[in-house]
C-alpha cells in the first residue's frame, strides 16, 4: 500500500514537471505589423512647397481597445514642427494603405532624446495596440526591427504602406549603454535598419516594444557601418506618457522562472505530502504513547513590519527597526523596491521606522518627485515626519503604490 501510493505520488511530479513549458515564447510574434504604420510629412513653407518623406510610427494603448495614440522619432517629424506644426502650412498623416490616411496630430516631443507622441482624432480599428516592456539585461537576446526602410521602393511592388508591406529585420542585443551629452538610454543592436525605419518598434521575443529604432553608425565618408544600429529604450518614453495620461499596456517579461518556482514549490509540497503519508502508515495499528502535557506558549512581542498592497508585491512586507528603511524604485538601496517604470514611484521615495517609545511608525518623504500621501489624501511635507499607528496606510505617488503598517 504504502509503495503503491508512493509511485503515485512521484507520477504526479513527472506529470508535471513534464507540463511545463520548455520556452516562454521564442521568434517573431507576427502580430506586432498590425501595430505599425507609416508617418508622412508634406512640408511647405510660405506658399513653397519644400519636399516630404516619410517614416514609421507604432501604435500603444490598452489590450483589446482601439488605439488613438502613436510613438515615433522626433526627427521624422521634425520639419513639419519647424515650419509651423499645426498651425503651419505643412501636413503630418498617419498612413494606413496607399489610398487610406488621416492626419495626425504632435501632442509633446523630445528633441533631445529623440522621440514624439502623436495622436489621431479618434481611436482607430485599422491597428492595434502593442505592450510595451522595459528592457534590462537584454544583451545577447534576440530582438527585430519592424518598419518602411526606403531601400523596399527599390523593388517595384505593388502596394508599400499597408502593414503587411512593413519590413521585418532581426538581430540580437550588442550592448545597453547611456549616451555621454543627452543620458538617454540605448540599445546596441545588429538588426539592420535603414532611413524609413526611424521611429518603428523593436521588439524582443514576447512582441513587446523594447525600443525606438532611431539611427545607424557611419564612417568620415559617410558610408553605413555594418551591425551597428541603435534604438532608443522604451523606458525614456513613459513619463512622457503619463505627464498626458496616455494609456498603454506593460508587457510581461519572459515568464520561466515564474514555472521553475511554481514547480520547486509544489515538487516540496508533494514531498511533504509523501513523507507525512509514510509516518502516518508506518504507525498504524502501534500503540501511541500518551502525549506529554503541554506548556502554554511564550507570548512573543509583535514585530513592526510595512507591507506593499501594490500587485506587483504579491503581499510581501519588510520588518521595521528604530533605523529606517527606505522605499522607492533603487532596488540596490530600499527594502520594497517598485519596478523600473512603476507611475508615482521615484528611485528613493520615502523612508520609515519604529519609535518603541510611543509604539508608532515615523513616516518621512524624501523629497520625491510625485509626492507621499496618507490614505485620506493628505500630501506628506518633505523632510518631516508623520506618525502612523498599526493599520495605517499610506501611498506613493498614486494610490495603486498603497501600503500598510502592521505589528505581526
Amino acid at each position: 500500500m504504502k509503495k503503491r501510493m508512493i509511485c503515485l505520488l512521484l507520477a504526479v511530479v513527472i506529470a508535471l514537471f513534464a507540463a511545463m513549458p520548455v520556452s516562454a515564447s521564442g521568434g517573431f510574434d507576427k502580430d506586432v505589423v498590425d501595430s505599425v504604420a507609416v508617418i508622412y510629412t508634406d512640408i511647405v513653407y510660405q506658399g513653397q512647397h519644400l519636399g516630404s518623406s516619410f517614416g514609421t510610427g507604432f501604435f500603444i494603448g490598452k489590450d483589446g481597445k482601439d488605439p488613438q495614440y502613436l510613438i515615433t522619432n522626433y526627427h521624422v517629424i521634425e520639419d513639419f514642427v519647424l515650419t509651423g506644426g499645426g498651425s503651419g502650412e505643412s501636413s503630418l498623416y498617419v498612413v494606413y494603405a496607399a489610398d487610406d490616411m488621416e492626419e495626425a496630430y504632435v501632442v509633446d516631443y523630445n528633441a533631445e532624446k529623440d522621440f514624439a507622441l502623436l495622436q489621431i482624432d479618434k481611436p482607430t480599428d485599422k491597428r492595434k495596440a502593442i505592450a510595451l516592456e522595459i528592457p534590462e539585461n537584454m544583451v545577447g537576446d534576440p530582438v527585430y526591427a519592424v518598419g518602411y526602410p526606403a531601400v523596399a521602393e527599390s523593388v517595384d511592388a505593388l502596394s508599400f504602406f499597408s502593414n503587411s508591406d512593413a519590413t521585418v529585420t532581426g538581430g540580437h542585443v550588442s550592448r545597453m549603454v547611456t549616451e555621454s551629452g543627452t543620458g538617454r538610454h540605448l540599445l546596441q543592436t545588429d538588426a539592420p535598419v535603414h532611413a524609413g525605419n526611424s521611429g518603428g518598434p523593436l521588439v524582443n521575443t514576447n512582441g513587446n516594444v523594447v525600443g525606438i529604432n532611431t539611427f545607424i553608425l557611419v564612417d568620415a565618408n559617410g558610408t553605413e557601418i555594418t551591425g551597428v544600429y541603435y534604438a532608443v529604450s522604451i523606458e525614456e518614453v513613459i513619463p512622457m506618457l503619463d505627464l498626458h495620461s496616455v494609456p498603454y499596456q506593460l508587457g510581461s517579461a519572459n515568464n520561466m522562472l515564474l514555472w521553475i518556482i511554481i514547480g520547486v514549490a509544489a515538487l516540496v509540497l508533494i514531498l511533504v505530502i509523501v513523507l507525512i503519508l509514510v509516518l502516518v502508515l508506518s504507525r498504524k495499528g502501534k500503540k501511541q504513547p500518551a502525549a506529554a502535557p503541554v506548556a502554554a506558549p511564550v507570548q512573543q512581542p509583535q514585530q513592526p513590519v510595512v507591507r506593499s498592497l501594490a500587485a506587483q508585491h504579491g503581499g510581501r512586507y519588510a520588518q521595521i527597526g528604530t533605523q529606517p528603511i527606505t522605499i522607492g524604485r533603487d532596488a540596490a538601496s530600499c527594502q520594497i523596491s517598485y519596478m523600473q517604470g512603476t507611475p508615482g514611484v521615484s528611485g528613493r521615495h520615502c523612508t520609515i521606522a519604529w519609535d518603541p517609545t510611543t509604539n508608532c511608525f515615523l513616516l518621512t518623504d524624501l523629497r520625491s518627485t510625485y509626492g507621499t500621501f496618507l490614505a485620506g489624501g493628505q500630501k506628506l511635507t518633505p523632510g518631516v515626519p508623520y506618525r502612523l499607528h498599526a493599520g495605517d496606510s499610506f501611498y506613493l505617488g498614486d494610490r495603486s503604490n498603497e501600503l500598510r503598517v502592521e505589528l505581526v
